[in-house]
């Protein structure tokens, strides 16, 4: 019987990983370069920084947007619809999920790593005073 269970198991885990409910939800992580040279045009996970000067807002809709992706050497136009976050700007850290055709990747998730100013409070015991409270 718990042969039985195993087997069940790892038939389903394998049936769900090969099989998603939602392909969106599904998006292999890959450099800029790797994506570029290898022409990848499935659902695929891009992280680097916002080159400097690169971002442009239409002025017809102001959710369209167009930037330059940057890792390392490698640059990447990037083009995104949809609310922006309030970290987004030059030199931002961020990490966009879409797909890649014709040498530029349509952005459908587009999220920026917290700025390390935010960081350096929370590890210095001098900016924050924590008391008990006596009940």
């Amino acid at each position: 019987m718990i042969s039985g269970v195993i087997v069940v198991v790892i038939f389903w885990i394998g049936w769900v990983s090969s099989n998603p409910a939602d392909e969106k939800a599904m998006a292999t992580f890959v450099s800029v370069e790797g994506l570029i040279q290898q022409n990848i045009d499935k659902r695929t996970k891009l992280g680097g920084l916002v080159k400097d000067g690169s971002i442009q807002i239409s002025e017809t809709n102001h959710l369209d947007c167009t930037f330059i992706l940057k890792e390392g050497q490698t640059e990447l136009s990037v083009k995104y619809n949809r609310t922006r976050p309030d970290l987004f700007k030059d030199g931002a850290e961020v990490i966009v999920t879409g797909q890649y055709l014709n040498g530029t990747f349509y952005a459908d998730e587009l999220q920026t790593k917290c700025a390390s100013r935010y960081e350096g409070d929370l590890r210095d015991k001098n900016s924050y005073n924590l008391t008990e409270i006596d009940t």
